[in-house]
């Protein structure tokens, strides 16, 4: 294992990611909530931008980062990026149903966040959008075998293994390289490839303007990232949760997570 306090260590091998887990398993496993919420919905919109399932127009040069507090200015930055999708070549399940699920809350295959982001007001729109959620959520634990108790030998009976904390560790070594300037620069991602998966990586740890900010943002998904599009898409999905009319629990959803986030135009 690495270790970031001893640089002698500190190789190319740092930045490597320590395991082919997908990005929402990831997320789940390793991140401070170890769950799956609207997160994981987002992270698969992000993947499937990078490979070109979803493509992504925006009309914004500058770098833009939301507040505490939705804006009136945040409205029209979410109205100048639009999403449309190809839904090209062979998809997962849990891909499919992400593609269905946004085509089902925007009523059409081209569509901008603020339109979606007015969507996740309707009351209709919500239930609908919890339903497909947790069907999606399914098939992502299906696909992965995992249970919510276990995963492979890192989770047992809802506790990591030792494996899976050793993996937890590396981790979070690969997430110290991330927002490493001086680890960065010693170490290049050295494609525009590479460069977007450690992008997506950084979103599972939700650090991912940090590790753009010393990377290049030289691909649709980084410039997606620029404009804050990760933290847009998990405040448009978290704000149908809330608008859902009967609120249930222990189906693996979490709500309230950005309700400080209150989208104009609430039914």
């Amino acid at each position: 294992m690495l270790g970031l306090n001893n640089k002698i260590q500190a190789d190319e091998n740092i930045k490597n990611p320590p395991s082919s887990d997908s990005y929402p398993i990831v997320s789940g496993l390793f991140s401070k909530d170890r769950g799956f919420g609207v997160n994981v919905l987002s992270l698969t919109v992000l993947d499937l931008i990078n490979e070109g399932q979803i493509k992504c127009d925006i009309d914004l040069e500058d770098s833009y980062e939301v507040g505490k507090k939705l804006t009136a200015e945040d409205m029209e930055v979410m109205k100048k990026i639009t999403l449309r999708i190809a839904n090209k070549g062979e998809q997962k399940t849990s891909e499919t149903l992400a593609i269905n699920l946004l085509k089902n809350m925007n009523k059409n295959k081209k569509f901008n966040l603020k339109a979606m982001a007015k969507q996740s007001n309707i009351t209709s729109v919500a239930n609908k959008f919890e339903k497909d959620l947790n069907e999606f959520v399914r098939a992502l634990k299906n696909e992965n075998g995992f249970d919510g108790e276990n995963y492979k030998d890192i989770l047992e009976n809802g506790k990591l293994t030792v494996r899976g904390k050793e993996l937890k560790k590396e981790w979070k070594n690969f997430q110290d390289y991330l927002k490493s300037k001086d680890l960065t620069e010693k170490y290049p991602p050295e494609s525009l490839s590479e460069n977007s998966v450690q992008i997506l990586y950084a979103a599972c740890f939700d650090i991912e303007k940090d590790a753009l900010s010393i990377r290049e943002n030289d691909s649709v998904l980084t410039d997606f990232i620029d404009k804050d599009g990760y933290k847009l898409l998990n405040i448009i999905f978290n704000n149908a949760l809330l608008n859902v009319s009967e609120k249930r629990k222990g189906d693996g959803i979490f709500y309230g997570v950005n309700d400080k986030y209150t989208i104009p135009g609430g039914a």
